[in-house]
């Protein structure tokens, strides 16, 4: 009976022992949000921009971005762990940055916080009408974005997108693109 008891003590001890380590641990989740701030601080679009964050690649590809009707300027971060591209290189040849295959058109340069980057285009498929009906041509909005790394194997995307074949005439979310990048600094770093 001691020998039964004393088992029963050692096994409830030892399971004791495991419930306070599994307590003890704690679980932090991180946002996209977060995941960005870490790398990157940036001042919003102004003037209703809708916010949206989401990840992809199970988490390693955190995105937040700025919806205002047709127009989209996004900040999306790749490089870790698990992340759908590892490197500038495979981003640029992905179908994240190509015209259904074509590699993105090099359309200058610009500088954003305190470098010197590439700048490029390419087109996407957008959905116009019935998408159960045959129709003409593929419809493309516009992406224009710069590549931005970080130091480690991190890099972040900065895009402004257009889901529309028509251009807007007023400019007004390249114009809100532009104003944004002006703000735009990675973390730990003056510029």
């Amino acid at each position: 009976m001691k020998l039964v008891l004393s088992a029963v003590l050692a096994l409830s001890a030892a399971a004791s022992a495991a419930t306070s380590l599994e307590a003890s641990k704690t679980v932090t989740i991180t946002t996209p949000s977060q995941a960005v701030a870490a790398l990157i601080s940036f001042q919003p679009p102004k003037g209703g921009w809708k916010v949206e964050e989401y990840a992809n690649g199970g988490g390693a590809d955190p995105v937040v971005a700025f919806v205002d009707g047709l127009d989209r300027i996004a900040v999306r971060v790749f490089g870790a762990p698990g992340s759908g591209y590892k490197n500038p290189a495979s981003f640029l040849a992905g179908p994240a940055a190509s015209t259904m295959g074509r590699k993105p058109e090099a359309i200058g340069n610009i500088t954003v916080a305190g470098r010197r980057l590439a700048l490029y285009k390419h087109g996407f498929p957008i959905n116009l009408g019935d998408p159960h009906a045959l129709s003409g041509p593929t419809m493309l909005g516009q992406e224009i974005f710069l590549i931005l790394p970080t130091s480690g194997r991190r890099f972040i995307v900065l895009s402004y997108a257009r889901e529309s074949p028509a251009p807007d005439l007023e400019r007004r979310g390249q114009k809100a693109w532009r104003a944004f990048l002006k703000t735009v600094k990675l973390a730990g770093r003056k510029t």
